[in-house]
């Protein structure tokens, strides 16, 4: 018999972390089934290697092999920063997240306090539906998500209710002191039958030094619309995945748009299922990468029902060293006939030694769809830059004002004119300070 101990592993060091954060944080006794669920199924996938469908371009070795600590819910937090990352128009009614723990001291309420109820705990329902989830997920770090999540916040919006003012989720990170700390929020939306609410999610740090892994549930029943912009703008020292799963019911939409800023690595993934007629399901983003900032988006539609509409339209703005990727696949199912279904990725380069990776894909088992899909590469076109100039324009001014007009397109979908202003004056601003 051998005396061989096994070299420990990335996966091994997580399964560590875990025990020490059961005993540090004491998480709901409810979600503990779903927390084992979640490290089984983590267990079984393992850290992605290289050639690994989801991870063709992201490269998660070193994030893998980072000793993390556990977070800290209680760490203190500036009033400072609530004040200036809360948009105007949702002083009353942002929800506040401290290292992943919903924070009802520091969050403030008045103004939807009669049309959304809000948890932070699930019932044996929920925690049901989450693991039977857990059995078919294919994400590692959405089971991560799930096994590291001290709580679970559910939002509720009855039927036919109309939240009267946008809802804002101010996502609060710490790093740790000794080594970065991981925390991962776990959401879950109940919006219901012909509710309408409008989402404000925001990603800040107080300081580097953390892995925030999200995961979040939406359930939007028959007639029911959402409109959901996320801004991630975490440090760079920083790394920000999240898991946004959708489910739509007959004539159901979600509007979703999405800004990043990027850092060491930022990725998004996002599942969504149509699964009744005339649903919808629209998806934007748009990135400015600079340095050595990276966002990947991973992207999967189900059309599983008939006449039912999806649009995804991503722009990539990249400088120095920057990385994007998209990987985005529309399923149409059998019987999903009369689907219309459009995807479109487009990357502005500004440096030779950027990268764009892109991935479009239409998997259609129906005959009768109207599905399109396509992804572009360039540079400023020349002409235009010339243009430009022979209108008295610098060469500095005309670069500026045809990056930041390929940007602009996308954040001019975003529904909240506060968002739109404070991009104007940060993701924006990224492409002023470059020597063009």
């Amino acid at each position: 018999m051998s005396d061989t101990i096994a070299e420990p592993t990335e996966e091994t060091a997580f399964l560590e972390l875990h025990k020490k954060f059961i005993a540090a944080n004491k998480p709901d006794p409810a979600l503990l089934p779903v927390q084992e669920a979640a490290l089984s199924r983590f267990e079984t996938l393992g850290f992605p290697h290289s050639k690994h469908e989801m991870y063709t371009f992201v490269n998660t070795k070193n994030l893998a092999a980072t000793p993390f600590a556990v977070s800290n819910p209680s760490s203190s937090i500036p009033e400072k920063i609530i004040s200036d990352h809360t948009c105007s128009g949702s002083e009353t009614s942002c929800m506040v997240f401290v290292n992943g723990v919903f924070s009802a001291s520091l969050s403030s309420l008045k103004a939807i306090e009669s049309s959304v109820k809000i948890s932070t705990g699930i019932d044996n329902e929920d925690a049901d539906r989450i693991i039977a989830t857990l059995k078919n997920e294919n994400d590692v770090f959405a089971c991560l998500a799930n096994a590291f999540c001290t709580e679970a916040t559910v939002i509720e919006i009855s039927d036919n209710t109309q939240v009267p003012v946008p809802v804002q989720v101010l996502f609060v990170s710490t790093g740790g002191t000794s080594a970065p700390s991981m925390h991962s929020p776990r959401l879950v939306w109940k919006v219901g039958e012909l509710a309408e609410v409008k989402v404000i999610e925001k990603n800040v740090g107080a300081q580097a030094g953390y892995f925030n892994n999200s995961a979040q549930d939406w359930m939007i029943a028959e007639g029911a619309g959402v409109v959901l912009t996320q801004v991630q703008s975490d440090p760079f020292e920083t790394w920000n995945f999240s898991k946004t799963r959708v489910n739509l019911k007959r004539n159901a939409r979600f509007h979703s748009a999405n800004s990043s800023t990027g850092s060491v690595l930022v990725r998004h993934h996002f599942e969504g299922r149509l699964e009744e007629e005339g649903a919808e399901l629209i998806l934007n983003g748009v990135s400015v990468l600079g340095g050595k900032e990276q966002v990947h988006n991973f992207v999967r539609i189900h059309h599983e029902a008939p006449q039912c509409a999806s649009r995804q339209h991503f722009k990539n703005v990249i400088n120095d060293e920057g990385r994007s990727s998209f990987d985005g696949t529309v399923i149409v199912n059998q019987g999903a006939q009369l689907t219309s279904s459009d995807q479109l990725i487009n990357n502005l380069m500004l440096s030779n030694n950027g990268h764009a990776d892109n991935k479009p894909n239409l998997m259609i088992f129906a005959d009768d769809v109207k599905c399109t899909h396509g992804a572009t590469i360039g540079q400023i076109d020349e002409e235009q830059m010339f243009y430009l100039q022979t209108r008295g324009l610098t060469k500095k001014a005309a670069k500026e004002l045809l990056t930041k007009g390929f940007a602009e397109s996308i954040i001019q979908t975003i529904q909240f004119p506060e968002v739109v202003a404070e991009l104007n004056n940060t993701l924006l601003k990224k492409l002023e300070t470059k020597n063009v």
